[in-house]
């Protein structure tokens, strides 16, 4: 029985539900929207493919090229359009002759050098701002002294030599009149007229020693000179100055060394102590260029009652503060191109020259033109920088015509 159970066929699965009406709606909905937009596509891409192209834009007229406001019209100058908004820009000013008070150059420095009293204490001594000069200074004193010692070596030497040979001669002299009289032999005149010989054989040597002497010393006194003056000092001025005063040394650049000379006027405000001036003259010319710097060095001496500067002290020293009468003209109207200065002078009329122009120092919003122009020449003020490009184009040597054109 339990067998046949197990023999018999298993009963067939339940058939699937019916899909329900909203899907089959679904479907064609997606159908239909996907040959919708395909024929969207294809109709955009027909009228993309068939519709025909816009015709060319007209071209524009080239408009007329507007006359140059500022050009360049021959080697160095310039024309400006009259009218325009560049010729309103500027204004035109002179070159005008003033007298003035302004340092030729300004340049830094420093007291080299500075004398005191002894104070009861010795003789008035040096300070300096550097054991090197100082060492310098050593070497040349002492010079001075081995000058002195061997020249008094030499008139001493001088003296015996010829105090020698007279005694000699005196000796020969009394010896031939014994010999003559017959008390002594004409051997020991011939030694004696020997000695003499020797006296004065020996006394040119001693002499020629002694000058040698003085020589030897009179070069090492300049050696040492020098060095001074290497060190920027002179020795002139460090031998006839008095007490109570400083050597202040200024560097001037050796492009301006033409404005430097001996006996200018000058001033010294130093860092240490700015509301006071101190007032000298240029007393000596260095006569060598420091070879660190490029620079010369100029020396004038301050006077310091009270004290107040100490060796190494640095200052702003203007040079040529003497009154003289200077031409002037407005800073903003130079132009610094490369290594030189330029400034606009009138030529014809709205036409202005590049002139090269040597400058001074400035002075209330002038400066001061040591070369170039002449008194009352008209020449551009404010606004010059804005022909700056113009004015090196003006500069440039013209070039040939390129290609045969």
């Amino acid at each position: 029985m339990t067998g046949n159970l197990s023999d018999a066929p298993a009963p067939a699965p339940p058939p699937p539900p019916p899909a329900p009406p909203g899907s089959v709606w679904k479907r064609v909905r997606s159908v239909a929207q996907f040959v919708v937009a395909l024929a969207g596509t294809t109709a955009f891409l027909a009228y993309l493919l068939f519709a025909p192209a816009a015709p060319p834009p007209e071209p524009a007229a080239n408009p007329r090229p507007a006359a140059d406001v500022v050009e360049v019209v021959g080697p160095g100058l310039i024309r400006v359009q009259p009218g325009s908004p560049l010729d309103s820009k500027i204004q035109v000013g002179a070159a005008r002759r003033q007298t003035i008070t302004d340092a030729v150059i300004t340049v830094t420095g420093r007291v080299a050098a500075s004398l005191r009293p002894g104070n009861g204490k010795g003789n008035d001594f040096w300070q300096f701002d550097s054991p090197e000069v100082l060492t310098a200074y050593t070497d040349w004193q002492k010079g001075q002294a081995d000058i002195t010692f061997a020249e008094a070596q030499l008139a001493s030497a001088k003296q015996l030599a010829a105090a020698r040979l007279d005694a000699q001669k005196q000796v020969v002299a009394r010896l031939e009149k014994l010999v003559t009289a017959g008390t002594d032999t004409a051997k020991d005149l011939a030694a004696e007229r020997a000695n003499l010989i020797q006296a004065e054989i020996t006394g040119r040597k001693e002499v020629h020693e002694a000058e040698t002497a003085v020589r030897t010393a009179h070069r090492s006194e300049a050696a040492a000179a020098k060095q001074l003056q290497q060190a920027g000092l002179a020795p002139e001025l460090l031998r006839s100055t008095s007490a109570d005063v400083d050597i202040v040394l200024a560097d001037v650049p050796e492009a301006r060394l033409n404005r430097v000379q001996v006996g200018q006027g000058c001033q010294a405000a130093f860092f240490g102590i700015p509301n006071e001036r101190f007032g000298g003259k240029v007393t000596s010319i260095a006569p060598v260029l420091s070879k660190e710097r490029r620079s010369l060095r100029v020396l004038f001496v301050i006077h310091d009652p009270n004290d107040k500067l100490r060796p190494g002290m640095f200052a702003e020293i203007g040079l040529g503060t003497d009154p003289r009468d200077a031409l002037l003209v407005p800073a903003d109207g130079v132009l610094h191109i490369g290594r030189s200065d330029y400034v606009l002078a009138g030529a014809e009329a709205n036409t202005w020259r590049v002139v090269e122009v040597q400058i001074g120092e400035p002075h209330n919003g002038d400066v001061e033109i040591l070369d170039g122009l002449k008194d009352g020449e008209r020449l551009v003020g404010k606004g010059a920088i804005l022909f700056k490009p113009l004015v090196v184009r003006a500069l440039q040597p013209p070039t040939g015509k390129e290609g045969g054109r």
